[in-house]
Order: C-alpha cells, then structure tokens, then sequence
C-alpha cells in the first residue's frame, strides 16, 4: 500500500462503512509489495547506491488491518460458506449472463423468453450516447426499450447509463442485467474525465524560451531575452524584450505578442539578426511573397483538382454501421468523434476524400479508420490499408478481425507473412471481389494487386514509404477515397495543415488513465539496464530493447542472457524469416517472453499494453520521429511507463544528437507529437518541403511567416477575401498585468499572457479566469483588468477597430478602413444615444458614456461594441 497511512482512516466518518473485495487476496498483494520493496532495497545496497529505502514508504498491512479492525466492516467473498459456518453471510445468488459477442438475433431471442419469464431485463450502457444508440438497435430488431431501469410489468426492458463489470441474473427478485460486455464481446471503459486542455494543437507550437530566435511580424529576425516590468504613462507593464543586430532593442507589450512568433527556419544554421528600423526587413517579406504566389498557385491546382475529380458518393450510414460502432470496447473521445464525423462526410460527398488524421501514438486513429473501412465496405466497395512493416500488418490483421468478426466481410492480410499459395489465393479474392478489406505493407502497391472495386485507401504512417511508394499513392488519390494516418507529422505534411489546403483532422484528447511516458537519457551501464527490466517484471510487465544493428544482436542477446540469466528474451528483426517472426511476435504478445531484443521492427504501431519498459541502446543514431515512434510502443495501458535512451560510455554526442534527445527528454507529456514535429523540422532543416528553390525564402523569414504569406495566397487565388487580421490597442483606465507576487516564475507568466492572447472567444477567456483563481487564487485587480482589457479586445478585433480608448468617460473608438460594423445596429443605436454617440473625421466613433466607474464603464463599452459588431 503505497503512500497509504493508517491515519488516512481518520479523514472518514466514524460510521464509514470500509469494504473488503476478498480479504485473502488483498493480504497477499500486500505481502507481496512488501517483498518487492525490501528486495529493491538489497539490489540497491549490494551496487553501493545509497538511496532512501523503498520500504520504508509503505505501510505495513498490519498497520493498517488493525485500524480497519475498530471501524465497520463488510468483506465480499466469491464463495458460499457453509450453512453452519454462515453467521452473518448473506447470500447473493446469480447467475452469469451468456456471451453474445456480437450476435444480436440470439440476444432479441432470449430477451423475450426472459420477458416472457417476468424477469425486468436492464441493457447497461457507459454512456447518454451510448444509450440512445443501443434504444435504437433495439427498436430496429421490434423491442420497444425504455431509458432507465427496467422496473415491473410498466417497464420491463429498459436502456440504463452506469458502469457495470459484468451482466448477471438475480432470480430472487426477477431482475437481469446485461452489459455492452456480454452484448458485444468487450467491456467498454468510461470516457475521459477531463478533456485536453486547449494548445497541444498545430497551434501551440511556438514557445518561447529567453536566448531563442523569434520573428516580429512588421520588424523581422530578433532574439527574445525575457520579460521585463516597465513603467510607461505612469502605468507599470510586462514587456517583451526583443534584441536586434548592434545590440537594438525594442519593447513589446505583452497585448500584442501576437505580432511575435518563435523562429523555425529551414536550416540548420542560425539566421543573422535583422536591424531596427532598416529596409532589409521589408524587402525580404515583398521577395518571399512574390516567390509564394507561384508556388501556391501549383498547391491550389494540386489539391483543388479532386474537388472537380468525379468521386463515388457513399450511402449514409446503416443499420449494421450503428451495431459496428456501439461494439467499440472504449468511449470515444470528442476529438474522435469530430474525425469520424469529418471522414464521414467526406466520404458521402461526390469527390474523392483525402483526409489527414493527425493523432498522438495510441490516440484511437485506427478506430477512425476502421469506421471508414466499414461503411465502404457495407456500400459494396473493397478496402485497403497500407502499413509500413509487416508486423503492423499482422496486428492490424488480428484486430480488424476481431472487430468485423460478427459482420459477413472478409478481412485478408498481404504481406511476405503469406505464402506464396496464400498469396494468390488473396490477388483472387481482390479481382472478384470476394475480399472485402485487405491489409498489407508495399506488396499492395505492386503491379499484380489489381481490385473488383476498390472505393477506399487507408494509408498507416505515410512519410514511412519510399519515392515510388508514393509516386503510386499520387496516382490512386485521383480514383479513391484516401485515409491518411499519423502520429509525427512530417514536416510537409505539417506545412499542408497549416497552410489549410489539405483536409486535416486532429486527436489530441488522450484516452482514460493514460499517463505520461518518464523517459530518461543514460550512458550504457549494466546496473541500469538490470534495475530497469527488473523493475518492470516485478511489477507483472514486459520490457523492449531495442538494439537496431542485425549483424551484432545476438551477440547483444548473449549479453543479456548473462546480465539478466533468469529472463526469458526472445530475438526479432526484419531478416529473420517470416514464419520465425511471426511466432516470437505471437509469442511475445502471448507473454511467453519477457524481454523482445528487436530492431525498430516495432516502431510503427504495435500495441501490447503489457509492455511498459522500453530500453533503446545507441538513442544517438536515431531521428526524432523514430525515437518518438519507438517510445510509444509503451504506456499504452493504464500504467507509468518507462523510456531509457542508451548512448556511449564514453563517446561524445554530436550537436543534433544531442538536441534530439534534449527535446525527447522535454516533450514528454501526453499529445507530444505535433510540437516534436516542429522541432524536428527545425534541427534538420526542412528538406524537400517544397523544393529547393524555396528553401532560402524558409529561412529568410521563418516557417510561420512564410506559411502566412502562402497562406493568404492561397485565398487569394482561391478567390476567397483576404483580410489582414487587426490588433487593436485597448487603453484602460488601470494597470492591466499579472504581478509578481501573484505570479511570480517569469516563464510561467509569459505563457499565460500568449494563452490569454491566443484566445479565441470569451468562453475560453473564462475558462482561463477560472485556472487563474484556481491555481493562484483570487486575481488581483491588476490581473481583472486584464481580464477586461483581453474581452474588450476580442470584441474590438471583431469589429476591425484600431483602438479603444476609455481611460476617460468619453471613450473613443478608432475604426479600420474597413469596420465589421452592423449597418442596421449602427443605425438603430445612433438614433437611441440622444447625440452621446457621434460619429467622427478619421473613423473615429465618439461615446458620452456618462459612467465615472471605470469598472461599470468597462462593461458599458463591451456591451456598447458588441451591438455595433457585424454578427
């Protein structure tokens, strides 16, 4: 009992009813943490480490049974006890509700026997959704449910929300309950209690760290040295300070950071800084522009051609397409369902589809593909998902089939798994359209795969396949609808996100209970390695290490067979045979092994939850992406897990070495990827992005700006109107910061103010309020009127107003050239002001407003600007 005192007991009420789920196997879990502890102690004193005893943490279960012995009591046990021994045992009798696995006609056949019976039979669903999805099902096969608890003859089938661990019948009092676990063949788990918090998007990759590049939009390439409190109009501030050639420096106040963006560059080298004041600046955004207007040109012809392309328009959805999604063993995230209901319209569409799905390793991107495959294949269209390696494909195999097991589709795998009989038996299939979804690596991208009807494409890690690969992939985008999935976006890929010509869909919600990954940067030493697969097995789980050199594993397997004699290691790369391979995955999965000794042969996509240690030797050799990909193959289940990045004893790293395993070591918390993305693509440059010709206009500017400029652009030529965005300048009768003794970590107030700039809509700036109470305590008024200060700007931007002045009871409103201005509210408020409200030279809009309280002001203002904003 880790952390638990006997004295926690003393936080519940005297008459808390303490309950025991089997008291012998509760004592023996305790025993056993107990020894684990003491024996961790041992290792640690025989290799001369001194370390606080782990021991010495837990309570000691006697400790704690003699205080549950002074307070009441029940303890379940799952067997009956003797009439003579009962005492105070009560009997519970049920009885266990058959397995469904998915056959609906056997469960509506038994129902209403039961009903016939006068049992009150219960369907237990997770969720309102969920419910009304089953009520449905129901009413398709002629049962009428109610929502809520079966009850007597008025309500003898019903559909209720909770969570049960499994259905069972009570003939004592006529009841039965029935899970989506007997109904389905799984047990669906409880939605995410707290969703993301907003900012882990394509979005938030810009932070800022004193001493990085940054770009200010109107004056160019600067170095950002900090925040700093400066007095300005007799009013304390927070100010941005940005250093430029010659030591210049200029002060940004933190209201228009939005004008400040962190420098990505396409090269490795750091760019010169620009000088203040100087026309260098100006001349490089007019060059950059001019060049991005022709390369955007060819985007907009690019991806605009499958807009015209005649598609296949996919039905919507059936009633076998509700009976598929309720079967899904998780409640899906709202990030999923907003992929999956953009897949789905996409695909009903009259063009073909090709959606990017960007989601964090084990975000649920496959469940979105699944969806998709079914609904093409329930339209009579074939399917093919493309993975990059063959053991993804094998486990994609495995689950597909579990999940359309109940369905008449037939799910094939193609790979160099199969023999070559099989093969062609699979190539048959696919040509008479017997086959109905058909997973495989490259082998179904050669010339002898040829499709009866192929409607959908699912492609698992694009930036994994060569030149040809895709060179095939470009030639099938024109013809079918394409799926596309990642977890790392490459940086073309990112680019085409931001810059809105590719159609993107992101999860970034991390499933119940997913913690983040610890992940630790070491030099080769036997002792870690031990304590680390130790630790692991101890603690009932299995471990990868990853050594990717085929020619010298085994010799590295021999290794570790000495340092660990009491582990079973298996050995798997890509040269063994397929046969061979296949069974040590099975193997592996099937915990026969403990220890895989592997290649990045498991990089992409495989899942055994049970796997929570990964060890990587040589970490250095690795890019990125691949280290990121590798380190999510663990803590795919609901425990910590462990990454260990092996480099030399004593070899020195190389720069980018050294800043990949930097940035792994930092982005360590859940939904990663896309920041790792960016940075990945500022270490190594952005490569082929868009050819070499605009590699220099990358790095004149900056990622983000040059995505700007080709995204407007891109507008223009698309003919949509494009209008440079307004920075309005809100001046307050007050000063408007977060204070130091508020908050104090300079850092930590700079991201707040970039969230709080950043915000979209007055809900989200609420939601911010409620975190600053939260976590500082009551704000402030310096930090309310920044609250203020930030809604009146929200307001303002949405009606193209330059400035807003109400330090005084006449308050100014400056408009821009082109106002968003209600013509009609205008009017309307012109005619009520009785002359307060005047509008004047220069755009200029006037208002008496009358109020000597600034706070009540503030809100006339608000209110005032929102009725003159064009909705």
């Amino acid at each position: 009992f880790p952390g638990v005192d006997a004295g926690l007991l003393d936080y519940l009420p005297p008459r808390a009813l303490c309950l025991l789920d089997d008291p012998d196997q509760v004592t023996a879990a305790a025993v056993r943490a107990r020894e684990e502890a003491v024996a961790a102690d041992a290792r640690w004193a025989a290799a001369g480490v001194a370390v606080p005893p782990a021991s010495a943490r837990l309570t000691p279960w006697e400790t704690l049974r003699a205080a549950l012995d002074s307070r009441v009591q029940v303890a379940l046990s799952p067997f009956p006890l003797p009439e003579g021994l009962a005492g105070g045992a009560i009997p519970c009798a049920t009885e266990p509700i058959p397995a469904y696995q998915g056959r609906l006609q056997a469960y509506v056949e038994d129902v209403t026997r039961w009903l016939r019976e006068g049992f009150a039979v219960t369907l237990v669903a997770r969720s309102d959704a969920q419910a009304r999805r089953l009520q449905e099902i129901l009413r398709e096969h002629a049962l009428g449910a109610v929502l809520g608890v079966a009850s007597g003859p008025e309500r003898p089938l019903a559909v209720a929300v909770g969570e049960v661990s499994r259905g069972f019948r009570f003939p004592a009092v006529k009841a039965l309950l029935v899970t989506e676990g007997e109904l389905f063949g799984t047990r669906r788990l409880p939605p995410p209690r707290k969703p993301a918090r907003p900012g882990t998007t394509l979005q938030a990759l810009e932070a800022m760290a004193p001493g990085d590049l940054v770009v200010h939009m109107d004056h160019g390439i600067a170095r950002y040295r900090g925040l700093e409190r400066l007095a300005v109009a007799e009013r304390d501030g927070d100010y941005l300070i940005l250093e430029y050639a010659n030591g210049d420096r200029l002060y940004v106040p933190v209201e228009k950071m939005g004008l400040v963006q962190r420098y990505l560059g396409a090269e490795a080298r750091p760019p010169a800084l620009d000088r203040l004041g100087g026309s260098a600046w100006a001349r490089a955004k007019a060059r950059v522009k001019a060049s991005v207007r022709a390369l955007a040109k060819e985007l907009v012809q690019l991806y605009a051609a499958r807009q015209v392309l005649p598609g296949h328009p996919f039905s919507p959805d059936a009633p076998w397409q509700r009976e598929f999604e309720a079967s899904l063993p998780y409640e899906e995230t709202q990030d999923q369902l907003h992929a999956i209901r953009a897949v789905k319209a996409d695909m009903e569409r009259p063009r073909p589809m090709d959606r990017l799905i960007c989601g964090d390793v084990g975000y649920g991107k496959t469940e979105v593909a699944m969806r998709a495959a079914f609904k093409a294949a329930m339209d009579g269209k074939q399917v093919a998902v493309l993975v990059p390696t063959t053991v993804l494909a094998m486990q994609h195999v495995a689950s597909f089939g579990e999940r359309f097991a109940p369905f008449p589709l037939r799910v094939e795998m193609l790979s160099r798994f199969r023999s070559r009989r099989e093969q062609q038996a699979v190539l048959q299939g696919l040509r008479d359209g017997t086959v109905d979804i058909v997973i495989g690596t490259h082998r179904l991208l050669q010339r002898d795969v040829r499709f009866r009807d192929l409607g959908l494409l699912v492609v698992d890690e694009e930036q994994r396949f060569g030149v040809a690969a895709k060179e095939r992939l470009k030639q099938l985008r024109r013809e079918v609808d394409v799926l596309t999935l990642t977890a790392t976006p490459i940086p073309r890929t990112l680019h085409m996100a931001m810059l809105g010509v590719r159609d993107v869909s992101t999860i970034e919600t991390p499933p119940e209970d997913r913690l983040a990954i610890r992940t630790f940067i070491c030099r080769f030493d036997p002792a870690v390695i031990r304590e680390a697969v130790e630790r692991e097995l101890a603690r009932g789980g299995q471990v990868f290490f990853v050594h990717n050199r085929v020619e010298s594993i085994h010799s590295m397997g021999r290794y570790l067979k000495r340092l660990l004699p009491h582990v079973r290691i298996a050995i798997a790369h890509g040269q063994q045979s397929e046969a061979a391979l296949e069974r040590v995955m099975v193997d592996f999965y099937a915990r026969k092994h403990e220890l895989l000794l592997c290649t990045t042969i498991i990089e992409s996509g495989l899942d055994i939850p049970t796997a929570n240690t990964i060890i990587v030797n040589r970490a250095d050799r690795f890019g990125l992406a691949q280290l990121y990909q590798l380190r999510g193959r663990v803590g795919r289940d609901r425990h910590r897990a462990h990454a260990y990045l092996l480099i030399p004893r004593e070899e020195a790293l190389t720069e980018v070495a050294r800043r990949r395993l930097q940035v792994l070591v930092e982005f360590t918390e859940l939904g990663s990827g896309f920041k790792i993305a960016a940075r990945d693509l500022e270490i190594r440059g952005a490569g082929n992005l868009l050819g070499a010709e605009q590699h220099g206009h990358i790095a004149a500017v900056g990622f983000d700006l040059y995505c700007r400029l080709t995204q407007e652009a891109v507008q223009e030529l698309k003919g949509e109107p494009v209008e440079s965005p307004v920075d309005p300048a809100v001046r307050l009768p007050a000063e408007a910061l977060l204070p130091d003794v508020y908050v104090d970590d300079p850092g930590l107030r700079l991201a707040l103010y970039k969230r709080l700039a950043a915000a979209e809509g007055e809900e989200a700036l609420e939601e911010l309020a409620v975190e600053l109470r939260d976590r500082f305590g009551p704000p402030p008024p310096e930090a309310t009127w920044l609250l203020r200060g930030m809604a009146l700007r929200l307001v303002a931007r949405r009606l193209r107003a330059v400035e807003v002045d109400l330090r005084s009871p006449t308050v100014r409103v400056r408009l821009d050239r082109r106002p968003g201005v209600d013509g009609a509210a205008a009017a309307a408020l012109l005619r009520e002001s009785a002359g307060r409200l005047r509008y004047g030279p220069q755009d200029t809009l006037t208002w008496h407003s009358g109020e000597e309280d600034s706070e009540r002001r503030a809100a006339a203002v608000k209110n005032l600007l929102r009725r003159l904003a064009a909705p």
